[in-house]
């Protein structure tokens, strides 16, 4: 019996070490974090997590590690750590819009669009991921206004050099049908944009430019 207390006895003591140098190691991360020393501060915060035992686990670091890590460039470790912080629930909305910024940066599109729609319909009333999808339809929107000006354009110019005989060209009504499709297909995109961000002018303008396009074609 005093053998069995004797180790529950030294658990317990190697428990409660472990908890105060891991305290003692989160200090010394949230020092360095303090004086912008990131590097040295994911260090400290990623030797707290080493020694944390049983001891409840700390979101709040997650977080920290995540910044940290974007600092450092490490943005894998970053998308390791927000997502941590997230699934702990500290700043789940901020820790999941900055994985998918992490995503755009390193030009992951796919995994990017993936965060962001999974961001919105998890956090729909959140703004930075409603102001990041109403830019994403913005541009898909300026891609077919752009593409429909293009076709527009180069129809004409083949009328004044003679390659078309004239407005009843098939030639030419091929590519006025194919411009008028890049503006229809522009119109819901705008519309998309708008319903997220009333505010957007920008949208609003293409979309009313979109609309007299498609009657005038």
């Amino acid at each position: 019996m005093k053998r069995i207390s004797l180790i529950l006895f030294l658990c317990l003591g190697f428990g409660t070490l472990f908890a105060q140098e891991s305290v003692k190691l989160q200090n010394a991360g949230n020092d360095a974090l303090n004086a912008k020393d990131f590097a040295t501060a994911l260090v400290n915060y990623e030797k707290a997590m080493a020694v944390w035992g049983t001891a409840p686990q700390d979101s709040v670091m997650f977080y920290n590690c995540g910044y940290c890590a974007i600092q450092v460039k490490d943005y894998d470790k970053a998308i390791k750590y927000y997502n941590l912080a997230a699934t702990h629930n500290y700043k789940a909305a901020d820790a999941s819009f900055k994985i998918a910024l992490i995503y755009k940066f390193q030009k992951n599109n796919e995994a990017y669009l993936k965060a962001i729609n999974e961001g919105m319909a998890k956090y729909p009333e959140n703004a930075n991921f409603k102001g990041e999808l109403s830019k994403n339809f913005l541009l898909e929107g300026v891609g077919h206004y752009n593409g429909g000006n293009a076709l527009l354009k180069g129809a004409v110019d083949k009328i004044n050099a003679k390659k078309y005989k004239d407005a009843n060209d098939p030639g030419y009504k091929a590519e006025i049908t194919k411009a008028k499709k890049e503006f229809t297909d522009a119109i819901p995109l705008f519309d998309k944009a708008i319903e997220l961000n009333p505010a957007d002018t920008k949208a609003q303008e293409l979309k009313a430019a979109c609309e007299k396009q498609v009657k005038a074609l």
